[in-house]
């Protein structure tokens, strides 16, 4: 006989059911049977808290009250055994428990796709909330929290949206117009797209790890943060082979028409009067595509006024399409040649060659998503534009992968070029034009004292030791506040003292990582604040100022307090990248910023600046809007060298400029009340309403 095996060996995944679009693809019979699809997650590990009712998890809260019937709704049990043994609810648009698992299943894919492309966990953000007018205290931070919370049925109106100050997710549901064919009219639950949950799902996710990113302050910054919770949505669509498999046999493998895998959100589209998705990938491409077969001339400055969030995200998410398609035609060529067929040719396609094409653009898809979302380290802190987000990517990939043999990187280049995404102070012709700077030496790297060779290598080794770079198990590590405000999870891990069985079942991971994450940003913070002989060579690597301020009044030297000015550290955070072929890369990655007070009259500003106001420097009323700098610092921690600083100079007067023209010129695209430059507190409730 074998080696007796337990009989409470975990599964390694849990399998539920999903729309693998929205309901209405399961009224129609050419869709009917693809829809109904499954998402497989890990099992929940040892160091996660376990399945609760609602869902909750370690990531997620599912919380189902719906405010215009004023009740709760009973909360579904996916370890229920019943439940367990069909794989969870069978899709249902009128069975609130299942809505309750459809949110839950596509969020948790959705936190998966970041983790495996990012190399680390992800975390949630909430905003401080808003300080009324004339209100005093302390400063009010942003903070890490333990569970996103989803709202399914959060409100009556045809509507979804991501909530900053409540760290949560809120879907509407409405009663839809009939389309145009009489059919639909029925009530929409925005819950049930995949494609919608996945949009706001990437929205926290992207607010989680780059704070800053929901702030409008150009014209790219609202509009990258649609795009890209767009092409997640997009490219989850290829994780479910049946819908593929079910796409290529239908177009004969031509990516380039309209079809289920470039659209987004049908139903929706439909309910919202539309008789087509909400959005469609490629049609920008489709257009230009057929204002050139008309022997029209495209002007490379045409997309350079769309103002509106979601119709400049197009440029972006058409962008991205482009070079996904472009990347699978060019790894499917050979097969249509071998094959004896064209691409586009549906009579008698062998099974064997759409099982190719499904598995080609699986892969491309892959490749194509990791790509961008690896890039999202490497952007500057602030003021995103999306020429700064293609230099991120090929970036990111050339460090991950230094050998593009596949040419994805040129792909990526040409796509942009061709949608007029420009390079502020490059006019790329090649690839590695586009790549950040490594970080120049020191400018008095030889000291006159005789003192050693500095770099930014060397200076920034004097706080890496104090940096927790894995899992703690020694509590002296930790700052005192730290350790005394961990979580119950997070002390089971860091004090060995009081390890109990019960204990080392309260541990968790990702309160540690919370831990570990504010204990970095502290020691960078105390660094960044200490008078270094190496703060001028910082100012200028991190764009930001270190040194006490300095203004003339009447041909005096004035300090600012003598003290230096503040600086807001954002994550400090390990990633371990893993190449497709083995490659492996660890790195430390780090925001800084910081703010400068703006004003729309120029000569207030230059007043302000000079410390010439009323209240000198250091005045406490609020200016007309903020200005803000920083960097991204990004650490190879094989060698804990700085490799590369992206960065967004607070003294740069002409992008100070740019943001002020932008907030005056343009008030009705991207700034949402009554003040001009004002941040609002439901940026996307906004978006999402009237944006679509």
């Amino acid at each position: 006989m074998g080696p007796a095996h337990s009989l409470s060996t975990k599964p390694s995944s849990r399998c539920l059911r999903v729309f693998a679009f929205d309901p209405q693809a399961s009224i129609e019979l050419d869709t009917a049977p693809i829809n109904d699809a499954i998402v497989e997650l890990p099992w929940e590990e040892p160091w996660e808290d376990s399945l609760a009712k609602g869902p909750v998890n370690d990531y997620l809260e599912v919380v189902d009250y719906d405010p215009a019937s004023a009740c709760f709704y009973q909360p579904v049990d996916l370890d229920d055994p019943m439940l367990l043994a069909q794989h969870g609810l069978p899709p249902s648009d009128g069975n609130p428990q299942f809505h309750q698992q459809m949110v839950f299943a596509v969020a948790m894919k959705t936190i998966r796709t970041f983790e495996r492309a990012l190399g680390r966990m992800v975390l949630w953000m909430r905003e401080p909330p808003r300080r009324t007018a004339g209100a005093e205290g302390p400063p009010r931070y942003r903070d890490y929290i333990k569970r996103l919370r989803i709202y399914p049925h959060a409100m009556r109106e045809a509507n979804a949206y991501y909530s900053p100050q409540k760290a949560a997710l809120l879907f509407g549901y409405f009663r839809g117009k009939p389309a145009r064919d009489g059919t639909g009219g029925g009530w929409i639950f925005t819950c049930l797209s995949q494609d919608i949950v996945a949009h706001e799902t990437a929205h926290a996710i992207l607010h989680g790890m780059w704070p800053r990113s929901i702030e409008s302050c150009n014209a790219d910054a609202l509009a990258f943060h649609e795009a890209f919770a767009d092409i997640i949505a997009l490219f989850q669509h290829f994780t479910v082979a049946a819908v593929v498999r079910h796409e290529m046999r239908k177009s004969g493998g031509a990516m380039r028409s309209v079809s289920l895998l470039n659209g987004l959100a049908q139903q929706f589209g439909r309910g919202t009067g539309r008789e087509g998705p909400l959005r469609f990938a490629l049609q920008m491409v489709e257009d230009e595509e057929k204002e050139l077969a008309a022997n029209g001339r495209l002007n490379p400055d045409r997309n350079a006024r769309i103002t509106q969030p979601h119709k400049r995200g197009q440029i972006l998410v058409a962008a991205v399409f482009d070079v996904f398609v472009t990347i699978f035609e060019q790894r499917t060529d050979d097969l249509f040649r071998l094959a004896g067929r064209r691409r586009g040719d549906t009579a008698n396609m062998s099974v064997e060659l759409i099982e190719r094409l499904v598995v080609e653009a699986q892969k491309a898809a892959d490749h194509v998503l990791r790509m961008c979302i690896r890039g999202l380290d490497y952007l500057p802190p602030v003021d995103v534009t999306f020429g700064e987000y293609l230099r991120a990517i090929l970036t990111a990939d050339a460090d991950l992968v230094p050998v593009d043999r596949r040419h994805y990187r040129v792909a990526f280049a040409e796509a942009f070029r061709k949608r007029g995404v420009t390079v502020r102070g490059c006019d790329f012709v090649t690839v590695d034009t586009l790549l950040w700077e490594e970080p120049a030496p020191f400018a008095n790297a030889g000291r006159p004292s005789g003192g050693e060779t500095r770099s930014a290598d060397t200076s920034f080794a004097e706080v890496l030791p104090r940096l927790l770079l894995n899992v703690v198990y020694d509590p002296a590590t930790l700052s005192t506040d730290l350790r005394e405000n961990a979580s119950e999870g997070a002390k089971a891990y860091i004090e060995p003292r009081n390890i109990t069985p019960d204990a080392i079942e309260r541990r968790n991971l990702r309160d540690l990582a919370t831990l570990i994450v504010k204990h970095n940003q502290k020691m960078i913070q105390q660094w960044l604040a200490k008078s270094e002989e190496d703060d001028e060579e910082w100012e200028h690597l991190l764009g930001i100022c270190l040194r006490p301020l300095e203004f003339h009044q009447d041909k005096q030297t004035v300090m600012f307090r003598g003290e230096k000015p503040r600086v807001e550290v954002h994550s400090v955070r390990v990633a371990r990248r893993q190449g497709p072929d083995g490659q492996s890369l660890h790195q430390l990655i780090i925001q800084v910023t910081q703010r400068r007070r703006g004003y729309f009259d120029p000569a207030v500003q230059a007043a302000a600046d000079k410390g010439e106001l009323a209240g000198g420097t250091d005045q406490t009323a609020e200016p007309d809007f903020w200005f803000r700098g920083g960097a991204t610092l990004l650490v190879d921690l094989s060698d804990g060298r700085v490799r590369r600083v992206v960065r967004k100079r607070i003294d740069d007067d002409g992008r100070l400029a740019q943001q002020r023209g932008f907030l005056l010129g343009d008030p009705d695209a991207l700034t949402f009340t009554g003040q001009p430059g004002a941040s609002p507190p439901e940026p996307f409730a906004f978006l999402h309403r009237s944006g679509r």
